[in-house]
């Protein structure tokens, strides 16, 4: 699990950023351009890289510069390192310190601190701090782009070309091709896997090497006939099925109420909830005030009061700003004001306010 982030010179981040994450679900929230996505992203890569317990030892500084570079590139989809500074810096230079903790990985025994410079692609990152351990735990990134209708074509191509795919769906096809272990799925997961097919009124298998939903009653369908939204929590569904989600896990979910109901969400914040009580780390984007209300919601029922959690406020700077302004609290009314939930609850209250006047019966 990540712990602890600081960033500065990244992307939107000029000045130095730190973020603080906890074990159970933590919430970045902010429109559109105020960074979520590059927050989210580079956690995963960092975590994503952190996780390999059965490394050897005392690795090659030089070989892990280069893993971490691509790693890099591959999870934000650019060309160079020089596209991920914050050139309104002025020197160009971004500096990342982390800290990781796991199973036997006692938080202070992974840390990794490193630095690029814009202009110097191949030499340009450097590591100053490896950390003495490995996890053995895995980091999953569900992205905004549905992969379970181009697992086919994905696999095809991936295995020919890695390079070519972005490595967050890249990645999430290969670990659907897992097969389930031998091991049961534990009691606290099984209950989420209900969960999504409940969503989804049905499960999801995998026939010749394509996905379809199997409904009581109904012929398998096939999954582009499947609405967006639940292809995206079938995919989550998988996961957890063949163990690739399993306590101790790093979850990386952007935006997931993306293409669902609004009566969907109460269900979708349980399944979230559920994965946090299972052992699940969970970090998720979102600008949906209803998701936010579900989350604070659910949070204070009782089966969800020991969950630890955390916001994160992410808000887009100004005319006159340089960087995004970032707040962070314990409940969702601690972070500062974000400018795309103060539109809706504007606008709620321009609706209520409004003087509908009784039609005349004909």
């Amino acid at each position: 699990m990540i712990r602890k982030l600081a960033v500065e010179g990244v992307t939107v981040f000029p000045r130095q950023e730190v973020f603080t994450f906890v074990p159970g679900v933590n919430i970045i929230v902010g429109g559109n351009d105020s960074g979520k996505s590059h927050l989210m992203k580079l956690c995963y890569s960092i975590t994503k890289w952190g996780c390999d317990g059965n490394r050897r030892e005392l690795p090659e500084v030089w070989a892990e510069e280069k893993r971490l570079r691509r790693d890099l590139l591959r999870v934000f989809g650019t060309h160079n390192l020089t596209s991920l500074t914050a050139r309104n810096r002025g020197n160009g230079v971004a500096h990342v310190h982390a800290s990781l903790e796991g199973a036997k990985v006692p938080l202070g025994a992974a840390e990794l601190d490193f630095s690029f410079t814009a202009e110097h692609e191949e030499e340009g990152l450097h590591i100053r701090k490896l950390p003495q351990r490995f996890l053995s735990e895995n980091a999953v990134f569900v992205s905004p782009r549905e992969v379970l209708s181009i697992y086919p074509c994905y696999m095809q191509a991936g295995k020919r070309y890695p390079e070519l795919l972005d490595s967050a769906s890249w990645e999430l096809c290969r670990a659907l091709e897992e097969e389930p272990g031998t091991q049961p799925v534990p009691e606290g997961l099984r209950y989420v896997i209900k969960q999504i097919e409940r969503l989804l009124s049905g499960t999801l298998q995998r026939i010749n090497g394509r996905f379809y939903l199997k409904r009581p009653g109904q012929e398998p369908l096939e999954l582009n006939l499947v609405a967006e939204g639940f292809k995206r929590i079938g995919t989550l569904g998988l996961l957890l099925g063949n163990g690739t989600v399993r306590a101790g896990t790093s979850l990386f979910w952007d935006e997931p109420e993306m293409n669902l109901n609004t009566t969907h969400l109460p269900v979708l914040v349980n399944i979230i909830l559920g994965l946090c009580r299972a052992g699940v780390q969970v970090m998720l984007t979102t600008h949906s005030l209803f998701l936010l209300r579900e989350l604070v919601i659910q949070l204070a029922e009782k089966p969800n009061d020991k969950i630890s959690r955390r916001f994160f406020g992410l808000q887009p700077p100004g005319d006159n700003a340089s960087g995004v302004r970032t707040s962070v609290g314990n409940t969702l009314d601690e972070i500062d004001h974000i400018d795309s939930l103060e539109a809706e609850m504007e606008q709620a209250d321009r609706y209520l306010n409004m003087n509908f006047e009784p039609t005349e019966q004909a």
